[in-house]
């Protein structure tokens, strides 16, 4: 292929880049020097006129061959850019030296907190290589004392933006690289399917703090446009850190955060074929205090994150320039504007089931930088209700039956269903056989720890069931338990006739009739299910002889309305037409059907 010059220089303004998967070890970037204070100066160099704007230090390794390059390629208007290319294998099997990398740095200004951004092509002759960027970096040049062969020794931050089978596969990634070497046991990157835009794009490395330094990649379609991927945030303390390579653990500082560095970009490629790379860049910039500085990186919730308690406090890490914020939150699409103090804000009592959104755009001296969008999903169902079991979880019969034990120790009576379900894939079958004292079955739940059904506007406890028509009648209970051994048990409204319908119904149940009979709801511990009353059930009486009923979905809801009218049969919030069709459907034999 050929290196697509026209999309590069008519993206480059606009667009960014992806990195890769693999962990690539000579990799070059970064900072273990001796570097006292950061300064605050901002850096964009443009490559304007064909010449540099500030003070770059180039060099490769290994530095061999001499055919390492890097050049300023004339574009449109002006419009130029920086070529980084290596035209000799590396091969130290058949003791070719063309370098495995090649780096640039501005060296006259160190950075802490900062944001390095770059226009990057991946496309054309470039789109068999790796790329990337680096921050906080520190490097020392080698006469081959050191490594064995001369060249430039660099420790950093690194963002890959690289091929993987471009355009199928394209991919982002960060590391830590110390003394070109890969520190990391484990990896950070994001696969990007295949995209448009020539292949140029717009990344950015953002880096905040000390100990600990929170470090993440940017994928944008153009500088200022639509995010088009991000990482994971990369953690770095002090101690040695669960993606950290163990190698290094004995050998401190290697573990500890690179605190300030130099900010530059890198291009490499290890293997014999094809030989060298060819890399290409622009409008390469390293803020701090301006408005394109890092942004807030969201640490609690994190973003995309599931299941998260309705009780959660917002928490982010931002600019150590940052002078004040502005906090956007809310139900996805309606967000609203907020003025914590500082990094953490208290929503109150979030909903069930519902997907938020937030942003933090902090005030910085060089102006205002708005965050990215972050997204998480709190607990339970989409229709605001905690799921207490939907039985998705359990593989097999002993995993339920330990969920859901029985209280006759001569039988197992729990099972897992795949048949007869209300929604998903599984359910629970219960059997029982009450032609046997003592005449009634249990099944009963026991959370690990006592729940709290009091918040989040929690006021009915819900579960689907269905039975079978050839059932015996059998009175059917559900009840809860308190962690102090209050206890009440709620009949169901169908009476004797519940266990016999063969569609299934749900069963809506108002908490207040528990807690009005002394059960705390904020300590559940326990739920359980009953079967009978106590007296025959009037099966054959014969061990081999067992009815049954279907449970799916047990979950506690907010009220949607009184459940105390019992002809709202099919639990609309509407004594309607439906209610008189449901019980049209569950008509019994008898030919008659008994509302309590």
């Amino acid at each position: 292929m050929v290196f697509d010059e026209t999309t590069f220089l008519e993206r480059r303004k606009t667009m960014s880049k992806r990195i890769p998967q693999q962990f690539i070890t000579l990799v070059a970037v970064m900072l273990l020097a001796l570097l006292s204070s950061a300064a605050s100066a901002d850096w964009t160099e443009t490559f304007g006129g064909n010449a540099f704007d500030q003070a770059w230090e180039w060099d490769c390794w290994p530095r061999v061959t001499g055919t390492f390059t890097h050049v300023i390629t004339d574009g449109p208007d002006d419009n130029d850019y920086i070529s980084i290319n290596e035209t000799t294998k590396l091969d130290e099997d058949a003791h070719i030296y063309g370098s495995g990398f090649g780096i640039g740095f501005v060296t006259d200004q160190s950075f802490s907190d900062v944001r390095v951004g770059t226009v990057v092509n991946v496309a054309g002759d470039a789109a068999k290589f790796y790329h990337g960027m680096g921050a906080r970096a520190g490097y020392f040049l080698d006469n081959g004392s050191i490594s064995g062969v001369p060249g430039i020794i660099a420790s950093a931050y690194i963002m890959h933006i690289n091929w993987e089978d471009w355009p199928p596969r394209f991919m982002i990634d960060i590391e830590k690289v110390i003394w070109n070497y890969n520190a990391m046991a484990q990896g950070f990157d994001v696969v990007v399917p295949g995209l448009g835009n020539g292949g140029s794009f717009y990344a950015a490395l953002d880096i905040i703090g000390t100990n600990p330094t929170y470090v993440t990649g940017y994928l944008y379609e153009y500088e200022g446009g639509p995010l088009v991927a991000k990482t994971a945030t990369l953690i770095d303390t002090d101690v040695l850190d669960s993606w950290e390579n163990v190698a290094h653990a004995p050998r401190p500082p290697h573990n500890d955060p690179f605190l300030d560095g130099y900010s530059g970009i890198f291009a490499q490629n290890e293997r014999s074929n094809p030989p060298g790379y060819h890399t290409t860049f622009d409008d390469v910039s390293s803020v701090s205090q301006g408005s394109k500085g890092p942004v807030a990186v969201y640490v609690s919730p994190a973003d995309g994150a599931t299941d998260v308690d309705i009780n959660v406090d917002l928490e982010w890490v931002e600019s150590s320039f940052a002078t004040s914020r502005e906090l956007w939150f809310g139900k996805e699409g309606a967000m609203r504007p907020y003025s914590p103090a500082g990094t953490s804000y208290d929503p109150g009592t979030l909903e069930f089931g519902q997907r938020y959104q937030w942003r933090v755009d902090q005030t910085v001296p060089g102006g205002k930088i708005e965050g990215i969008v972050g997204t998480f999903t709190t607990e339970g169902t989409s229709e605001g209700c905690l799921m207490i079991d939907d039985f998705e979880s359990y593989d097999a019969d002993g995993d339920i039956m330990v969920a859901w034990p029985d209280d006759i120790e001569v039988w197992d009576y729990t099972y897992l269903e795949t048949f007869t379900v209300f929604a998903g894939a599984k359910a629970m079958r219960f059997e029982w056989q009450n032609q046997f004292d003592p005449y009634k079955t249990t099944l009963t739940h026991t959370f690990t720890e006592p729940q709290n059904w009091t918040m989040g506007g929690l006021a009915v406890l819900s579960l689907n069931f269905r039975g079978e028509e050839d059932n015996y009648e059998q009175k059917m209970f559900v009840g809860l338990e308190d962690n102090v051994g209050h206890s009440y048990e709620v009949p169901n409204p169908y009476n004797s006739y519940a266990v016999q319908t063969e569609s299934w119904q749900r069963w809506n149940i108002e908490l207040s009739e528990f807690s009005g009979a002394g059960v705390d709801l904020s300590q559940v511990k326990k739920i359980s299910i009953r079967v009978g009353d106590g007296t025959p059930s009037g099966q054959p009486d014969s061990p081999a002889d067992s009815d049954m009923i279907y449970i799916d979905q047990v979950q506690v809801c907010p009220l949607k309305c009184s459940l105390n009218l019992r002809a709202d049969v099919d639990g609309n919030c509407r004594v309607d037409f439906g209610d008189f069709s449901s019980i049209a459907n569950d008509w019994l034999s008898e030919g008659e059907y008994e509302l309590p």
